[in-house]
């Protein structure tokens, strides 16, 4: 039997038997539900917005009228409020008292810092209808009083916590299924029939690719359900989001990859099937911190120094790089660092965990430590 073969044939066991555990048929069903419920979240959570917006007289007839018909396709009102001069509308913007202000004079809108595009667009229909001018030629001009700041919006942020929660969880309950595999096979002295035909890596590497295509398989339904809402305009969401979403599935197998070969290594170290969840819990804690460090280097400053050093340290990118790029954007040199990082931390891993993972795989006794373990492979 060649390698390919051996691989094939324990993959497709592994994908097999987790189907009929029926698991992963209801953990799928639960996160489809999960995102497309999401979108009466959006909507309960955001309620109708009313924007205030001046505009500075003369005015137009229909005005009003035509800004209420402008803003329902973007379920908002709008509050119109008529000002003598620009220096007030100005003055009201700065105090915050009002969103924009357009100045029909000279065909512009002004906004504080930012441009609000939804409010810009609603204004620029409301006056082309009242002039019954035709596009594509902009009726409005949108500017800003002071210098734009660069700031994440609301979905940004919920995709980039939502995506790296989604990744721990699936690298953690995958990388745990690997984990009991490995014992469990260990325990009931199944392995010593399989290591009769293959080799110990060939075990190895079946196992982590069979369970991994099942991670994303779920990983890429539920990313498309997302993908397919975003571009349809459940949610408001700058379109460039949609990239950010489509990386959690790369870094997804980059990221399984890393750790389900750690979650194999410790699971061959294991004696009994108690002692896996213990056996486990290095790498689960490792994963949990890489986690919480990127969590925090992200809300504190995502273009920090750290945040951009997490962002190519291979324990972290899988993590931190999706959420990041959803965040602030990655640089394409700095998504290729870091996937040309985890590809060769993942090689090494490889190279070293098939060592300790056929020198315990067969050992019975009581669990050996790390150390134990990398002695032992040394001495074979």
């Amino acid at each position: 039997m060649t390698a390919r073969q051996a691989i094939g044939l324990v993959a497709r066991r592994e994908i097999r038997e987790r189907l009929r555990s029926r698991v992963f048929l209801y953990s799928t069903v639960l996160l489809l539900a999960l995102v497309g419920g999401s979108t009466a979240l959006t909507a309960a959570l955001h309620p109708q917005k009313t924007y205030r917006v001046a505009v500075v007289a003369p005015v137009q007839t229909g005005l009003d009228a035509a800004l209420q018909r402008a803003a329902k396709p973007f379920s908002a009102n709008v509050k119109l409020q008529v000002l003598p001069t620009e220096a007030t509308a100005r003055a009201q913007l700065k105090a915050k008292t009002t969103d924009a202000v357009v100045i029909l004079a000279s065909d512009r809108i002004l906004f504080r810092a930012n441009v609000d595009t939804k409010l810009a667009a609603i204004a620029d229909t409301a006056v082309r209808a009242v002039r019954r001018h035709l596009p594509p030629a902009p009726e409005l001009t949108p500017a800003t009083l002071e210098q734009p700041k660069a700031k994440s919006s609301d979905a940004e942020v919920l995709a980039a916590m939502l995506g790296a929660s989604m990744l721990l969880a699936t690298l953690a309950v995958y990388g745990q299924w690997v984990l009991t595999g490995v014992v469990e096979e260990k325990a009931n002295r199944v392995v010593e029939v399989i290591l009769a035909t293959i080799r110990p890596r060939h075990l190895l590497a079946g196992k982590v690719i069979g369970i991994g295509l099942l991670g994303l398989a779920q990983v890429a339904l539920v990313g498309g359900l997302a993908a397919i809402l975003l571009a349809t305009g459940v949610f408001d969401a700058p379109a460039s989001l949609g990239w950010s979403i489509a990386l959690i599935i790369p870094w997804f197998a980059l990221g399984f990859a890393l750790y389900a070969v750690a979650y194999a290594t410790v699971g061959a170290i294991a004696s009994r099937t108690q002692d896996a969840n213990s056996a486990g819990l290095p790498v689960t804690y490792t994963l949990v911190a890489a986690f919480f460090l990127g969590y925090v280097a992200l809300t504190v400053d995502a273009n920090s120094t750290l945040a951009n050093l997490l962002t190519i340290f291979p324990l972290t990118a899988p993590l931190v790089l999706p959420a990041r790029s959803a965040l602030v954007g990655v640089p394409l040199w700095e998504q290729a660092l870091a996937v040309a990082t985890v590809v060769v931390s993942i090689y090494g891993l490889i190279r070293l965990a098939g060592r300790i993972y056929a020198t315990a795989l067969l050992r019975s006794g009581p669990p050996l430590d790390i150390r134990a373990a990398l002695r032992l492979a040394r001495e074979h």
